[in-house]
């Protein structure tokens, strides 16, 4: 019995063809269900990366602004006019405009207290630098007027 017998299969032929090639569309089904994870985490990284690519250039474009920016503000005139506007000083050479009313008032103030000086005896202290300037000032050196 052992050399003459043939075994012959349950399955047929076309059964095993049939069995194989569904073994092999499962496979193919698996491994796109596979691949398709990383490829839409890929897609999605990929717009991320774009986005973040634009806030970039974006920040980029404010950062050359502000150079830009900060290379004007070390020109001179710029400086000026900085120091005229924080500090409310004037150039030597720039022209100072007072309203009219201003240099009435200021006329009037310097003459009131030009008489005022003239006519009363004008004493010097010890603690009041600013009051010995006025006195100086309009006692012995403007008399010429």
């Amino acid at each position: 019995m052992g050399r003459n017998t043939k075994v012959i299969s349950s399955i047929s032929r076309k059964t095993k063809l049939n069995l194989l090639s569904v073994i092999f569309i499962l496979f193919l089904i698996i491994s796109i269900l596979v691949s398709i994870s990383p490829i839409i985490s890929m897609i999605s990284k990929r717009n991320e990366i774009s986005s973040l690519e634009s806030k970039l250039n974006e920040i980029r474009r404010q950062n050359i602004e502000m150079l830009a920016l900060e290379k004007s503000l070390y020109e001179e005139e710029i400086i000026k006019r900085e120091v005229v506007t924080q500090f409310h000083s004037a150039d030597p050479s720039s022209k100072i405009v007072y309203k009219v009313n201003e240099i009435d008032k200021l006329k009037r103030d310097t003459e009131s207290l030009a008489v005022s000086l003239t006519e009363q005896k004008a004493v010097y202290s010890n603690n009041n630098l600013w009051e010995n300037l006025k006195i100086l000032y309009y006692k012995e050196i403007d008399t010429g007027n």
